[in-house]
C-alpha cells in the first residue's frame, strides 16, 4: 500500500462562537430586547422574529433601522441586508443602535415609483430616450437587462471632514459618480479607496446645548 505524502485541504471550520452573536434591538417605546442570531441573518429575518416576539400584526411595514447618532441620522436597513455586516461597520465605542419600528413608506417605490423618480431624474440611451414615458422608464429600471441613469442632487461628506456638501450625482451601471461643478461635468467615481457618505436631506433639525 502506498502511503506517500498526500496533501489534503480541509474546509475551514468557523467556531460556533463566531457563527452566532447576541444583538440588542430597540422598540418604538425605547425598550430593548437582546436576541441571539446567526451570522447570515437578514434584516427581514430580524423583523419577522420581533413581529412574533412582540405579537405584532405583520402588515409589511415593520422595518429595521440603524440609528447613527454621530451623523445625526438613521438609515433603513433593506430586507436582504445581512445584519452582521451592518454591525461590523460600526466602531468599537459606537453609540449606534438597531431600532425596530414601522415605516409606512417601506415599499412605496414599488407602488408609486414615479413619486421617487420623476421625468428629470431618469434617462436611458439616446436611442430610446424621449421615446419612453416615465412609467416605461421605471420598468426599464426594474428590468435587469437594462440600466438607466439616475441623476440628481444629494448631500455628501468625506470621512475626514465634518461638513456636508450638496453635489450632483449620477448612478450608472458602472458605479456612482459625482461632480463638483453641477451637471456639466460628472466624472469622479466613488470607490472603496475613495469613500464618501451620501444622504438626502429630509428634515433639518437645530440642536441646542
Amino acid at each position: 500500500m502506498n502511503f506517500g505524502a498526500r496533501r489534503v485541504t480541509l474546509p475551514a471550520i468557523t467556531p460556533l462562537s463566531l457563527q452566532k452573536r447576541v444583538i440588542k434591538v430597540f422598540n418604538e417605546d425605547n425598550s430593548s430586547r437582546a436576541v441571539e442570531v446567526e451570522r447570515g441573518v437578514s434584516a427581514r429575518d430580524i423583523c419577522q422574529m420581533f413581529i412574533m416576539k412582540n405579537c405584532c400584526i405583520d402588515d409589511h411595514c415593520w422595518t429595521l433601522f440603524e440609528h447613527l447618532p454621530h451623523l445625526d441620522m438613521e438609515r433603513t436597513i433593506e430586507d436582504h441586508e445581512a445584519v452582521m455586516e451592518v454591525l461590523s461597520s460600526w466602531g468599537m465605542d459606537t453609540e449606534s443602535r438597531l431600532c425596530f419600528r414601522k415605516n409606512y413608506a417601506k415599499y412605496e417605490f414599488f407602488r408609486t415609483p414615479l413619486d421617487f423618480f420623476p421625468d428629470h431624474m431618469v434617462s436611458v440611451s439616446n436611442e430610446t430616450n424621449g421615446l419612453m414615458d416615465p412609467s416605461q422608464l421605471i420598468q426599464t429600471f426594474l428590468n435587469s437587462s437594462m440600466c438607466p441613469e439616475i441623476h440628481g442632487y444629494l448631500h455628501a461628506k468625506e470621512q475626514a471632514r465634518k461638513t456636508w456638501k450638496r453635489l450632483y450625482f449620477v448612478l450608472r451601471r458602472s458605479g456612482l459618480y459625482f461632480s463638483n461643478k453641477g451637471t456639466s461635468k460628472v466624472g469622479e467615481y466613488i470607490s472603496r479607496g475613495n469613500p464618501i457618505l451620501v444622504t438626502t436631506v429630509i428634515v433639518t433639525m437645530l440642536c441646542y446645548n
